[in-house]
């Protein structure tokens, strides 16, 4: 019975030890100088607002300059020139009945000296609030990527060391799985399960703390469009 359990138990410890293997890519280095580190941090905030998101505001205030522009010009709607050219006013004929040859003429509805440049002011004012608009969402972006990198910074540094906890852990089972096979005195099956489950909790607590570097790596990577890796070989 006792050499079953244990055969079951390594076959379980070989799956284990299988996933205790770490996914090295989500480990990459950071600079650890104050410089450097500085240096990665203007980088993330430079790309960020390079994003498409940010390119709109450029975009609105452009579209208000053009809607000024626009506005402007309805004065010249009211504007108008027409001539009166034919056989004889072509010839410098004697028939006045075809003179004047030019008109012109101007008809200004007297709201329009109100509308028109209110209109102006109005898209000019909206050009304005465009460029606050980008001013404002560009703080709040930085904010948002430099505590996206703290956040990837600090689960990186927190599966870092949970991996000598899970390295103990998986020292004592082997050692006491090691005693147990030979049949040392004083070696249980409580204690076998007892460092298995310790073994297994330290396991679990691996796999969350991936998960975790993994998701603020991806929402950092999302805000600055490439990979961190990318970043770190412009540096």
């Amino acid at each position: 019975m006792k050499k079953e359990l244990l055969t079951l138990l390594l076959i379980g410890l070989g799956f284990v030890s299988q996933a205790q293997r770490t996914d090295t890519t989500i480990l990459m280095v950071l600079p650890a100088d104050q410089p450097t580190v500085a240096r990665l941090k203007v980088k993330l905030v430079e790309l960020a607002l390079n994003n498409p998101d940010m390119r709109v505001h450029d975009l609105k205030k452009l579209a208000a300059k053009y809607e000024a522009n626009r506005a402007k010009a309805e004065w010249l709607n009211h504007f108008v020139a027409s001539g009166n050219l034919n056989e004889f006013t072509i010839k410098n004929g004697n028939n006045n009945t075809f003179f004047p040859r030019y008109n012109f003429g101007v008809s200004v509805p007297l709201g329009n000296f109100i509308g028109i440049p209110n209109a102006v002011k109005m898209a000019k004012t909206n050009g304005k609030i465009a460029e606050e608009q980008k001013k404002s969402d560009a703080l709040e972006l930085k904010a948002m990527v430099l505590e996206a990198y703290e956040e990837y910074a600090a689960n990186k540094q927190l599966l870092e060391l949970q991996l000598p906890l899970l390295e103990d852990a998986l020292n004592t089972f082997r050692q006491t799985e090691e005693q147990f096979s030979n049949g040392a005195a004083g070696v249980t099956v409580e204690n076998y399960n007892a460092t298995y489950r310790q073994y297994n909790t330290e396991m679990v607590r691996k796999v969350e703390l991936e998960r975790n570097l993994r998701k603020s790596k991806i929402t950092l990577e999302g805000m600055i469009g490439m990979t961190l890796e990318e970043v770190l070989l412009q540096l």
